[in-house]
């Protein structure tokens, strides 16, 4: 986040590229590419690419913005592109609530796989209408329906996941 963000960025907004470092040094208007190195080795290029965002207000908006597009070029954020490859898998392993509830009261931002799983489970167990979560997740009421189902499943003991298998495992023991 940013000074003035309130919460989450909404997708698609890049209004931030305007306060971003990159966008005003000197070092970018003398070298363009200065951020597109052609080749990783050019270790002096990609240094002074990488000072730039450590002094950049938005660079942690940047990085999440070139994590969330799975941004393969250049020098977002303070990190390469082969940086961001393995930052990108603990990325998607995030499930943060907030965003998850500003997600359900209507914003529109990026939520990764888990962080998606787990607004279904709290939708269907809240009973948040279908249409609803349709269009936070911009899929159709039919395929949230077919969510809720299995997430109703998994409740019941019924389908294979965490608390199916558990009960199963239970079962087995006592028996």
């Amino acid at each position: 986040m940013y000074e003035g963000q309130t919460g989450p960025r909404i997708r698609g907004d890049q209004t931030w590229q305007e306060r971003a470092a990159c966008a005003r040094a000197l070092e970018v208007v003398r070298d363009p590419d200065l951020f597109f190195p052609a080749a990783l080795a050019d270790d002096r290029r990609v240094a002074l690419a990488k000072r730039i965002c450590f002094s950049c207000q938005v660079r942690a908006t940047c990085l999440e913005t070139a994590l969330e597009c799975g941004d393969a070029h250049g020098v977002r954020g303070g990190m390469t592109a082969e940086e961001r490859k393995t930052a990108r898998t603990r990325f998607e392993l995030r499930c943060d609530p907030d965003r998850i509830m500003v997600a359900l009261s209507g914003r529109d931002v990026h939520l990764t796989r888990l962080e998606r799983q787990e607004l279904v489970r709290l939708a269907a167990r809240s009973g948040t209408p279908t249409p609803r979560v349709a269009e936070v997740l911009k899929v159709s009421e039919a395929h949230v329906k077919k969510l809720y189902r299995r997430e109703h499943h998994r409740d019941a003991g019924d389908f294979p996941g965490v608390q199916g298998e558990t009960r199963a495992a239970g079962a087995q023991t006592s028996a």
